[in-house]
């Protein structure tokens, strides 16, 4: 009999078994044509087999408004790679963590990409889509591992109230979205060959984001050079030097950053990616350097906390600070990683962490509330929650 294993998380609710053995103007894309895209049902099929010829990326969207419409929507959750040739990656990712206890946490990952143009998957296997899953247990045990797919198959909405949705068929893997704006998800495994089937479920606590936010006519998605968060044009080490990624919640309080290096930049430009919600309410949403800050922590003694970090560099944390504006303060923030999740201990790690906080009020606030008395304001009580993250750094 396999175990089953429940977690609590903040954003999902799951449900799995997992063998007891083992320790996420348009312009139109070409491939979407030569991948057999049915126009009428919205569905998109990528082929397992590596293609031919020149790729190109999805890099903006259309949005005459502010807000996001339903065919914008799943705009974003289409392949964003007109055809995966051996230079290019696109993959998307669900993950979920345990509020009670952090060592629990789910990753399930979707690719479409060789192993050359992201060279963490594994280079002996000759299918481009394969499903990942990593999943962590209280008792310090990692479950890791894959299954490739035949085809992969990718819908949006159609008359028939089917939301977008995406099936990496022959893996017993699959994701639907559960409402139209995409607030719920469901991803369904059933995988003969990992001997895990459950369920995880996605449910929104914030108001859905754009990494750099919503402008009025064109909205850009490339966050970095080559970098669409989870696609690019071309292959992952000739663009990361390092790059910093995690979510997660403390208090009222949803965090996402994203802090990042291109390699051989002359201009050693950090580009950034953050966005904070309160009581589900937007805060911050916008790639302005200004207003994210990360930094590694590590031990005495140690290359931990490193910046620009190096190859080998294994942080014991990381250190955030949000510039929330003049209305809502500064967020400080501490990760402290827990459960090493995915990695090799070298080029990238993947971890599961605690998260404390606290917001300090800006100038206007303290004058305010204190008729211009008193130093830096704080919350009554520290933030605490929980957080998934991880670390590429591609130079030695």
């Amino acid at each position: 009999m396999l175990p089953l294993l429940f977690l609590c998380a903040p954003l999902a609710q799951q449900t799995l078994a997992l063998p007891s053995q083992h320790k996420a103007s348009e312009k139109p894309l070409p491939y979407l044509l030569r991948a057999g895209r049915d126009y009428r049902s919205g569905s998109y099929q990528i082929p397992s087999a590596v293609q031919n010829g020149t790729s190109k990326a999805r890099f903006d969207i259309p949005t005459p408004e502010t807000t996001l419409d339903i065919e914008t929507l799943f705009r974003l959750d289409a392949p964003q790679i007109d055809s995966i040739n051996g230079s290019v990656y696109d993959w998307w990712y669900f993950d979920a963590v345990s509020e009670t206890n952090p060592d629990d946490s789910l990753v399930v990952t979707f690719f479409s990409s060789s192993a050359e143009a992201f060279p963490f998957l594994d280079a002996n296997e000759t299918s481009v889509l394969n499903v990942w899953l990593w999943a962590s247990f209280a008792n310090g045990t990692v479950f890791a591992d894959s299954v490739p797919a035949t085809v992969a198959t990718v819908t949006g909405p159609d008359a028939a109230g089917t939301n977008s949705s995406g099936e990496w068929s022959s893996t017993g893997f699959s994701w639907a979205a559960l409402t139209e704006n995409l607030s719920q998800y469901e991803i369904t495994i059933a995988s003969e060959k990992l001997q895990v089937e459950g369920r995880l479920t996605l449910t929104s606590r914030g108001p859905y984001h754009l990494p750099c936010g919503v402008q009025v006519g064109r909205t850009i998605l490339e966050i970095a050079p080559h970098i669409g968060w989870n696609w690019s044009d071309q292959p992952f080490i000739d663009s990361v030097q390092s790059w910093y990624w995690g979510h997660g919640r403390l208090g009222p309080y949803s965090i996402v950053w994203f802090s990042y290096l291109a390699i051989d930049d002359p201009s050693n430009a950090t580009y950034v990616s953050s966005y904070v919600a309160r009581d589900g309410e937007l805060l911050i949403s916008a790639c302005d350097p200004s207003i994210l800050t990360v930094r590694p922590v590590g031990s005495p003694g140690t290359t931990g906390g490193r910046y620009p970090p190096r190859m080998s560099d294994i942080p014991d944390g990381f250190r955030l600070e949000y510039d929330l504006g003049e209305a809502n303060g500064q967020l400080k923030v501490n990760v402290s990683v827990r459960t090493l999740v995915a990695g090799n201990g070298n080029d990238y790690l993947r971890w599961t962490g605690d998260i404390v906080g606290e917001v300090i009020e800006s100038e206007s606030q303290r004058t305010e509330e204190a008729g211009g008395g008193g130093g830096p304001g704080r919350e009554n009580s520290p933030l605490v929650g929980v957080a998934v993250l991880e670390q590429f750094v591609m130079v030695e």
